[in-house]
This record gives C-alpha cells, structure tokens and sequence, in this order.
C-alpha cells in the first residue's frame, strides 16, 4: 500500500525550499508514495505563486484553497485573520485526502495550519526546524516553536540548530541534519538566474545598486521603526547616488501610503517594484552592492550568492550568516541605527566560508527525501509516539506509573 504525503505550501519560501523535493516525491521511482501537492494561496499575487511554479518547473498543486485571494476580496489585510481560514480549509483537505504525512517547510501561517493536522492519525514532518530568533514579537517564532514541538520528523540545516531543539528536551530521534535546501534551488537554476534580464530591465550597472526587502510585522507596524528604516537607507543612498531597487510587498507599500510616506515612495532614488520573480530576484540578489532586508530567506540566499547584508531587525534566526561575516545585524532599531549597520556592511569582507550552511555537501533535498523513505520503510511515523518507542523516558515513565 502506497504512503500518501501531503505537501503543504503557500508563500514564495516555501517554493524556493521544496521545488526540489517536490519533484522527488512526484517522480518516485519504487512507486510507493502517493504525493498530493497543497497551496493554500496564502500569497495571492500572480508573481508569487504562478510565475514561481512556472519558474522552478512545478507542476500545478491538486488542491488551491485560494485563502490570501478569499480575504483580499472580503477587504481583509489583517495576517491574523488567515488563521481561521487556513485551519478551517485545511480541516477539510485532511478530511478528503486523509494523508499519512504531511511535509511542510518554514514558518508562515500556511505551517501553522498544519497543527490541524495533529488530530489526525497523520505523521508531521518539518523542513527547517530549531530556528530560533528570541523576538517574541514576531509571529513567526510562535509559529516555529509550536510546530517544531508538534512534529513526529524534524529536518534541521546545522548542527546548531539540532543543540536548540535538544535544549527544548525534543527526542534526539525525531531530529536529522541535512544541511540548508534553498542551496539546491539556487544551484539547479544558477543558469536562469544569470540569465534574467532583470538588470537591463530596470536600467541597473553591477554592483552599483541596494537591494532592499522590508516586510516584517515589526518593522511594518509602527510608523516610527518603518520610517526609520526607509529614511536611513535612502540617506545613504543620497550621499553616494547609489539607486535601491525595493521589490516590496504589498502589504508594505500599503503601509507606508497609510502612514503617509508619500516623499519616501516618490523618492528618485527608490525604485518600487512588484514583487518578482525567483529568477529576476535571485539575479538581483546576486548583482547588489549590498541587499538591505528582514527576509529569512534573503539571508541565506545572499550568502550563497556572495552578496554582503545587513539584517534589518533586532535578532536573526540564522546567526550563522553574521557569525560568518556575510553579514551585519541592525540590532536594537534607534533613529540612526540602520545607516550605521549600513556603514560597516559596506566594508564586509566577501571571503565567507561558502561551505558553512551545507557542511555535508550534496543534495539536503536528497538526503530529506531518502531519510523520509527509510522512515517510511521502518514504522518511525507509525510508533514515534507510541509508549513502547517513548518508555525510556523518565518523564514517560513517570506519566504512565512504570516504575510504580
């Protein structure tokens, strides 16, 4: 009997993450995987899901559940309220589907909604699990505690990360190492990405451009923070006429209209784009003088690019791309804190160790999608939580009476 997996995806990262184990789960060869592919449509613009899937060569999800598009035409911009939709679409999916696992990546609303899941008798498994900024503030980091806490198989890219879901007392066996997925994206589509024209495009020379992502609730949801952002970059723009280019969601642009930062977008220097395409930003990416951004993703992407960053924010769940020296964190944001961070960005060194966020080499996806059968093959998803695989712990054992 063939094992149903279910991947659930929703937003650009999820996309640049799995494309590669996507594919694996379609064309496997033993034939004893059932794959449905789920989006929930948590992102509704055409450049962030139809182009991306055309992009990365996937194929069409078997099930749309059209949430970001739903709320758009209710008139509702609030990310909190994707919530209650997603569970409830969601609910219905596993009701009809009934996978044995469900494999998501990341931590949006759309991986949120998988805790629905966890009601069925459905194994969860996480693709970039241990990730921890320590900012409470963002939702993001509830969202990665719970499900990391939830799933039956967790994934992490290094070794550190698998030292903090260890310290949170998670079972050893449910946690592997495989090294960062988005290196497999990047690598298998270096030759696109070389050949967007986005740069002849937009009227841009090499290395002589910012590259600027702002997105964050925390960054976006008070006047003063996101203000000070936009005016410190743009002050140091202004002083050497360096343009930045700013493929900004739309939520942000929105925003900043509603705040009433009419000058900043109407800056000669900002180019406001739509959000583009994996190819037209990895390209962009790639040639910045320096990207400028509170994106996860961006932060991996520009390491293994070779682009110097500054992080906009106050912590990263990725330390590894400052302890490197790939990039410098903003820290505490103050009204000149982020044209400081600039300032030592721009001396990066671009002498990082290339290797760092894939000690192992090889495929991560590979090595997911083959760790993932071999589960399969040995029962893990269907006794990892049964007393007898669990009954050498002291906890467990004192739960059930045991030793009484």
């Amino acid at each position: 009997m063939r094992t149903k997996i279910l991947t659930l995806v929703g937003v650009r990262p999820n996309y640049t993450r799995l494309a590669s184990l996507i594919r694996r789960f379609d064309l496997d060869t033993n034939n004893s995987i059932e794959h449905v592919l789920v989006h929930t449509g948590q992102h509704y613009s055409t450049e962030l899901y139809s182009n991306f899937l055309h992009s990365l060569g996937l194929r069409k999800p078997d099930f749309d559940l059209g949430v970001g598009h739903l709320l758009r035409e209710m008139g509702v911009t609030d990310p909190r309220a994707q919530i209650p939709v997603l569970l409830d679409k969601f609910l219905g999916i596993l009701q009809k589907i009934q996978p044995d696992i469900v494999v998501m990546t990341g931590d949006t609303n759309t991986v949120l909604a998988s805790i629905i899941a966890s009601r069925f008798p459905t194994a969860l498994v996480h693709i970039e699990a241990g990730l921890r900024s320590y900012d409470w503030r963002m939702p993001e980091e509830k969202n990665r505690i719970i499900i990391d806490h939830l799933a039956d198989a967790l994934y992490c890219y290094l070794e550190c990360h698998r030292k903090i879901l260890h310290s949170e007392g998670i079972d050893e066996r449910r946690i592997t190492v495989v090294g960062n997925v988005i290196i497999d994206t990047l690598y298998d589509h270096m030759s696109s990405i070389d050949a967007s024209s986005i740069m002849r495009r937009l009227g841009l020379a090499h290395k002589k451009f910012f590259l600027c992502t702002i997105h964050r609730v925390e960054n976006t949801n008070q006047k003063d923070t996101l203000e000070w952002k936009l005016r410190n970059i743009l002050e140091y723009a202004s002083r050497y006429n360096i343009p930045v280019v700013a493929p900004f969601m739309p939520r942000t642009v929105q925003v900043m209209e509603r705040f009433g930062l009419h000058d900043i977008l109407s800056d000669p220097l900002l180019i406001v784009t739509e959000p583009l395409g994996f190819f037209d930003f990895a390209r962009l990416e790639k040639d910045a003088r320096l990207i400028i951004s509170d994106s996860g993703t961006v932060q991996e992407e520009a390491f293994i690019l070779g682009t110097p960053l500054v992080i906009a924010r106050r912590s990263s769940e990725r330390p590894e791309v400052i302890q490197t020296g790939a990039a410098i964190l903003e820290g505490m944001e103050g009204a000149r804190t982020l044209h400081d961070a600039i300032e030592r960005g721009m001396r990066l060194s671009k002498s990082w160790d290339q290797e760092a966020l894939n000690p192992q080499g090889g495929s991560p996806s590979d090595r997911i999608h083959q760790d993932i059968i071999e589960k399969i093959q040995n029962n893990f998803f269907k006794k990892s939580r049964t007393l007898d695989y669990n009954s050498q712990n002291v906890f467990v054992r004192q739960a059930f009476a045991l030793d009484v």
